[in-house]
C-alpha cells in the first residue's frame, strides 16, 4: 500500500544504535528466506512489484549466511542466477534484472518505532553497480537488521524461496502469512487483519464474495499447486450477518525420500525433548499461548494436540516453531 512520506523523518546515522546487527543464533539452510515479521508490516512509498519482493527473497540467505555484514558489504546476483530464480530466458534476464535492481534502489519503506513514537523512512539498498555480468548491491542498515537479526525481541518467519518465487501478486504475501500460522493448523483471522497483511485498504472488497473470488481463491489455488502447503478456507460470521473472519486449515504436504532422510538428525534431537517440555513452555507464556492455539481451542485441548503430535512423531514442528520465537529447548535441556 503506497504512503505519503512528506512529513516522515528519514533514517539517520544515530538511529543505527537502536537496531544492533547481532548475529542470528540459527542461520537456516540457503534454500530458505527468513525475515523479521516487521518486514511484512512495512509501509511502502510505492507498492512493491513482484520482482522486487522476489529479489529480496533471493538475497535473504546471502545476507543471513554472511559473516558480520554491514552497509559496505556487497552482495551479488548474475543474470544467470536471476533466470534460474524467475524462469526467464537467460537472454531476457539481464534486462529484467537491471530494471528490478534500479527499482529496488529507488524503493523506500516506512516503519513505526515505538521508542521514538514516530514513523521513520529508509531505503533498502544504499549502493548498486554492475561489472562483468554481475550486479553488486549493498543494503542499508535497517534492511540488514530485518534480514539478519533474529532474537527474542524480533520474531521472524522462514519460508522456502523456491515456493515463494513461484507465486505472484498477493500470493507473495499470503504464502508467508500462512507459513507463519501453519503450526496452528486451524485458525481464524479477521478480514480486516488479513487485508492489512496483504497490503490492501480496509475498505477494499467490501463484499466477502468479491474478496474471495478476486484475492483468496485464485492465490490459495496457486499456493496449493506450487508450494508445500495445502490450504482450505471458509468465511466465518462472528460479528453479525456478514462474514467478519476467514477460517484457514493449513497442512504441510508429506515429503518422501531425501527430504525425510535429511530430517533424521532433527528427529533424533526431537526424541530428547518431550511433549511436556513443549506444552509447559507454551502455556506458561501468554504470548505463546495466543499464537499457538487453534480457533476456539482451550489450553487442555492445546496440550492434547501437542501430546498427539509427539505420539505420531510430528513433535519436531513444535520445536522448530518455538525456535522461531527464539525458544531453544535443546539448550534449555542441556542447562
Amino acid at each position: 500500500m503506497a504512503v505519503s512520506l512528506k512529513k516522515i523523518k528519514n533514517f539517520e546515522e544515530h538511529d543505527k544504535s537502536l537496531f544492533p546487527l547481532a548475529a542470528p543464533a540459527k542461520r537456516y539452510p540457503k534454500d530458505y528466506a527468513v525475515f523479521q515479521n516487521i518486514f511484512w508490516q512495512l509501509k511502502h512509498e510505492k507498492s512493491p512489484k513482484d520482482d522486487i519482493l522476489k529479489l529480496l527473497f533471493f538475497f535473504s540467505p546471502k545476507v543471513r549466511l554472511a559473516s558480520d555484514p554491514n552497509e559496505t558489504t556487497e552482495f551479488t546476483v548474475t543474470a544467470k542466477e536471476y533466470a534460474e530464480l524467475t524462469g526467464l530466458k537467460p537472454s531476457s534476464a539481464y534486462v529484467a534484472l537491471n530494471r528490478v535492481v534500479d527499482a529496488l534502489y529507488d524503493h523506500s519503506v516506512v516503519f513505526y518505532h515505538p521508542g521514538k513514537d514516530r514513523e521513520i523512512r529508509t531505503r533498502l539498498i544504499s549502493t548498486c553497480s554492475y561489472k562483468d555480468g554481475c550486479f553488486y548491491i549493498s543494503f542499508t542498515h535497517f534492511a540488514l537488521y530485518i534480514m539478519y537479526v533474529f532474537n527474542k525481541q524480533n520474531s521472524y518467519t522462514k519460508f522456502k524461496v523456491k515456493s515463494a518465487v513461484a507465486l505472484h501478486g498477493h500470493g507473495l504475501k499470503l504464502y508467508p502469512f500462512l507459513v507463519q500460522n501453519e503450526f496452528r493448523s486451524n485458525f481464524d483471522v479477521s478480514i480486516k487483519e488479513l487485508k492489512s497483511a496483504l497490503g490492501l485498504a480496509e475498505n477494499s472488497y467490501p463484499e466477502y464474495r468479491d474478496f474471495k473470488s478476486t484475492i483468496l481463491k485464485p492465490h490459495i489455488d496457486d499456493i496449493n499447486s506450487k508450494t508445500e502447503l495445502t490450504i482450505e478456507f471458509k468465511a466465518v460470521k462472528k460479528e453479525g450477518r456478514k462474514a467478519s473472519h476467514v477460517n484457514f486449515i493449513v497442512r504441510k504436504k508429506k515429503t518422501i525420500g531425501a527430504n525425510q532422510q535429511s530430517e533424521t538428525g532433527s528427529n533424533q534431537a526431537q526424541n530428547k525433548i518431550t511433549a511436556k517440555m513443549v506444552y509447559l513452555t507454551i502455556i506458561q507464556s501468554e504470548e505463546l499461548s495466543l499464537r499457538f492455539k487453534e480457533s476456539g481451542e482451550t489450553t487442555d485441548e492445546l496440550v492434547e494436540r501437542i501430546k498427539t503430535d509427539f505420539k505420531n512423531n510430528e513433535g519436531n514442528r513444535w520445536i522448530e516453531k518455538l525456535a522461531e520465537f527464539n525458544v531453544d529447548l535443546t539448550i534449555e535441556q542441556k542447562n
